[in-house]
């Protein structure tokens, strides 16, 4: 099995690998069945940090990101176009991390702004992967 790629700024404790490119992240999600769990954030926000240091790993979400997800970090200073009209389309966003979930064809499915509450993240998380109701 191939060594995980890091976070490229916050240390996620071996949680993820985490894709740095659009077009990388939608062929393993195309390839796996997967969706996307888009980090759009900088290196120095905090909650950003926190989001990938603290909920990332934590018991109850990291097997539902592995088993579901293909994890993208991206760098809102620095935007593919891809990425960042998905950004455009979450409700109320005014405060980093952008949370976004887009599935294996780039369409935007949910997204958040600001803190992240582990529970909600976790329910998110839970939804997604049920599929439409």
């Amino acid at each position: 099995m191939p060594a995980l790629r890091p976070h490229p700024h916050f240390d996620d404790r071996g949680t993820l690998d985490w894709h740095s490119n659009w077009s990388s992240a939608l062929q393993q999600a195309a390839r796996e069945g997967k969706l996307v769990f888009i980090e759009f954030g900088r290196e120095a926000c905090s909650q950003c940090r926190a989001l990938v240091q603290s909920v990332v790993p934590r018991p109850e979400i990291a097997p539902l990101l592995q088993q579901g997800f293909v994890a993208l970090a991206a760098d809102c200073d620095d935007p593919e176009p891809e990425v960042e009209a998905l950004a455009m389309q979450v409700p109320e966003a005014s405060m980093l991390p952008f949370v976004i979930f887009a599935d294996a064809r780039g369409r935007y499915l949910a997204g958040s702004s600001g803190a992240v509450s582990p529970r909600a993240f976790e329910a998110t998380l839970r939804q997604l992967r049920a599929g439409p109701a």
